[in-house]
C-alpha cells in the first residue's frame, strides 16, 4: 500500500492535467495550511513568519513563509508546472476523409510516439464574458474524446525495422468524431459546444479558450513490490509536489524566508510572463526583503540567498545503457540526484553540491551524482536561468526517472519522500551555508 504522501502525490498528478490546474491544486493546498493570497497590484504588509502566496499568469506560483531576520534573504526551491504535449490550435476543427480532427501544435519536446493510441481528452482554461467583464475558469473533460491512431503494420511493414517517423503537422492531429452521424451535418464549432455544455454557459459568452490534450489514464504504482510510480507529467509535477509539501507540512523559524517557485513554460525556454526568465521571482523577492529603508536591501538579500532547482534526472535505462556515462549512472530509489555539467547546462557548483550533500546527510538520505554522457547534447533546467537572473548560488537536483517527456513516465516511489526530507531540512536548518 502506498504511504499517505505517495497517495497525495498521485492525486496531485491526476488533478494537475495542465500547468494551470497544477497551480489551482497547489493553491487549494496552500489555503488549507493558512497561506494568504496576495495580489501584485496591491500594497503589502508582510509579518515575520507570515505565510503568503502569489499567482501570476494563472500557471505560475510563488509561496513563502517569512523569515525572522531583519535582512534575511531567501531559501528558494524552484520547479516548473508545464509538461511537453499537444496544444489545440485556435481554429482546431477540420474535416478530412470522413473524420473530424483537431489541429494541434506540439509544445516543447515530447516523445511523439508515446501519444499514439492513447485515450486522450481536453483540459485547460476558458475565458468567459460576464456582465461586461471577462473571467478565467478551469476546464477539464473527463470523457475520452480524442485518439491519435497509428497506421496499421500491414500498411507500413518496415516500421519495426526502420522506426516510426512522425510529421508533427500531418500525423499528430487526433480524431475527434465522424463527419456525419446518421446523415446529419456536423456543427461548425464542436469545441465551443463541448465547453458550453460542460460549463453550462451560453456559447456567445465564450470569449476564448486555451486547451491541450491529456492522457486520461490515472497515476498508478507498478513493479512486483509497487516500487515504481507511473504517470503523465512526473517531469516536473513531482518536484512541484515535493516543494509544496516541504513548505506546508512544518513550521520554520529560520532567519531566511522559505520560498517555493513553481514556474511555467520551462519546456519552451522560460521566457514568458511567469517563466523563470521573467521578472516574477525577482519582483517578489524585492518586496519580501525590502521591508524597511535599509540601503540596497534587495542586493543584500539576494547575496544572502540560495536556491535548489528541482527537476527530473535520467535514470540508467537497462536496454540502452550505452547512452549513460558508466560512472554516473543513477538509479531509481537510491536517493535524490545532484546534476553537474561543465558547460553550465546545470547550475551546480562544487560549493552548492557540498551544501546539498550536507542537507541530505542531516536528513539521513543518500544522494547520487549525474553527469550527461560527453558525446551527447545535454538538456537544461531553470537552474542556470535563476542563477544568472538573481545572481545567487544554485544546485540542480532531481529524482531519477525513465521515459522523460513520454506521455507516461516512470519514477521511484522511495525517492519522492527522500527529496521532501531534504527540502524540509533546507528550510529548517539554521545555517545552510555551514557545510
Amino acid at each position: 500500500m502506498p504511504t499517505p504522501i505517495i497517495t497525495n502525490l498521485m492525486s496531485y498528478l491526476d488533478q494537475s492535467v495542465t500547468g494551470y490546474h497544477a497551480v489551482l491544486t497547489a493553491e487549494f493546498e496552500l489555503k488549507t495550511k493558512g497561506f494568504v493570497k496576495l495580489e501584485e497590484q496591491d500594497a503589502w504588509e508582510l509579518n515575520p513568519l507570515g505565510k503568503y502566496y502569489v499567482i501570476r499568469g494563472e500557471s505560475g506560483l510563488l509561496a513563502w513563509q517569512m523569515g525572522n531576520g531583519d535582512l534575511s534573504g531567501v531559501r528558494l526551491i524552484g520547479a516548473h508546472t508545464d509538461s511537453p504535449g499537444l496544444h489545440l490550435k485556435p481554429h482546431a476543427q477540420y474535416a478530412a476523409n470522413g473524420y473530424i480532427q483537431l489541429g494541434v501544435e506540439v509544445y516543447g519536446g515530447p516523445l511523439l510516439a508515446s501519444w499514439m493510441d492513447r485515450d486522450l481528452s481536453l483540459a485547460g482554461r476558458v475565458i468567459i464574458k460576464e456582465d461586461g467583464r471577462i473571467k478565467t475558469v478551469p476546464f477539464k473533460s473527463n470523457k475520452v474524446l480524442l485518439r491519435v491512431p497509428q497506421l496499421a503494420i500491414h500498411l507500413n511493414r518496415e516500421v519495426n525495422e526502420k522506426g516510426l517517423l512522425l510529421n508533427k503537422q500531418k500525423h499528430m492531429p487526433p480524431i475527434f468524431t465522424l463527419e456525419n452521424i446518421k446523415g446529419a451535418p456536423i456543427a461548425e464549432n464542436l469545441i465551443q459546444e463541448l465547453i458550453a455544455e460542460q460549463l453550462q454557459v451560453d456559447q456567445k459568452n465564450i470569449a476564448s479558450w486555451q486547451l491541450e490534450c491529456y492522457d486520461t489514464q490515472p497515476a498508478s504504482l507498478s513493479g512486483l513490490n509497487e516500487e515504481f510510480l507511473v504517470s503523465g507529467r512526473i517531469d516536473n509535477l513531482t518536484m512541484c509536489h515535493a516543494a509544496i509539501k516541504a513548505l506546508t507540512e512544518k513550521e520554520f523559524t529560520s532567519p531566511q524566508t522559505s520560498m517555493i517557485a513553481l514556474f511555467d513554460n520551462e519546456e519552451i525556454g522560460s521566457s514568458t510572463q511567469n517563466g523563470a526568465a521573467s521578472t516574477f521571482i525577482r519582483d517578489i523577492i524585492h518586496r519580501v526583503v525590502d521591508t524597511d529603508d535599509t540601503r540596497h536591501a534587495l542586493q543584500r538579500g539576494l547575496a544572502n540567498s540560495i536556491c535548489i532547482s528541482a527537476d527530473g534526472a535520467h535514470a540508467i535505462h537497462p536496454n540502452y545503457a550505452e547512452y549513460h556515462d558508466p560512472r554516473h549512472a543513477v538509479k531509481m530509489n537510491r536517493g535524490p540526484v545532484i546534476k553537474v555539467n561543465a558547460n553550465h547546462r546545470y547550475a551546480t557548483s562544487a560549493y552548492t553540491s557540498a551544501m546539498f550533500e550536507q542537507l541530505a546527510e542531516d536528513a539521513g538520505v543518500p544522494v547520487q551524482h549525474y553527469i550527461h554522457k560527453t558525446d551527447l547534447p545535454c538538456g537544461s533546467t531553470i537552474g542556470p536561468i535563476t542563477e544568472s537572473g538573481l545572481g545567487i548560488a544554485v544546485v540542480d537536483t532531481g529524482n531519477a526517472m525513465l521515459s522523460m517527456h513520454s506521455i507516461r513516465e516512470t519514477a521511484g516511489v522511495a525517492d519522492h519522500e527522500m527529496m521532501i526530507r531534504i527540502m524540509e531540512q533546507f528550510f529548517a536548518k539554521e545555517d545552510v551555508y555551514s557545510v
